[in-house]
């Protein structure tokens, strides 16, 4: 109980004291009185909870941009995914920061090469060619208040900061390509979740 209530208490009981003083038992009246405002300074009502009791949640911060582009690439190629599946990209994009293929998840999902190639009628054209196709397809900014996106943001925020999933691929998962189709790239395969195949940055062994 606050000391501003006790004291209020206290003042109360002196006002409803006979105008008599000296009729008191001027002890007995001290001992009672003493008593009575001990107990309410100790009493704590059962419905609160010490400090100590109380659960402390601390957020992590990121860098929001880096944030955004790891769910925008979750989103695109993992969205239909399960949880499992959209970390498992993720941690694609993660392991290449770790790799040196740039130095932030934007840097490395946002990387392109631009090669030559012959085209039909023989001429040499430059061909953009994007780690991860829809940067070069030009796909529009997701809706950021969808169920959808705030999945993927919340498992970006998840593997960006807690490290969470990190058991769903081993650290030397660099690659992946959905089902649809079959690149056949010569490295080992390590996974394949939902419509996805992973592989190492290792050669196939013969």
């Amino acid at each position: 109980m606050r000391l501003s209530v006790v004291i209020a208490i206290a003042g109360q009981l002196c006002n409803n004291m006979t105008m008599n003083i000296q009729s008191l038992n001027l002890s007995k009246f001290l001992v009672t009185t003493l008593f009575l405002l001990f107990g309410l300074m100790i009493t704590k009502p059962a419905s609160l909870e010490t400090l100590a009791d109380i659960p402390v949640q601390v957020v992590k911060a990121v860098d929001p941009k880096q944030l955004a582009c790891l769910a925008k690439n979750i989103y695109h190629e993992a969205g239909s995914e399960s949880v499992k599946g959209q970390a498992a990209v993720a941690w694609v994009v993660m392991n290449r920061v770790t790799h040196g293929f740039g130095s932030t998840p934007c840097n490395v999902i946002f990387q392109y090469t631009n090669v030559n190639r012959e085209s039909d009628s023989g001429k040499i054209e430059k061909i953009k060619i994007c780690q991860f196709s829809w940067v070069c397809e030009g796909k529009s900014d997701p809706n950021k208040k969808s169920e959808k996106y705030k999945q993927a943001e919340q498992v970006a925020y998840d593997v960006m900061v807690n490290k969470a999933y990190s058991n769903v691929l081993p650290g030397t998962a660099l690659f992946f390509h959905n089902l649809a189709v079959n690149p056949m790239w010569p490295y080992r395969q390590v996974a394949k979740i939902g419509n996805h195949i992973f592989y190492s940055n290792k050669k196939k062994s013969n």
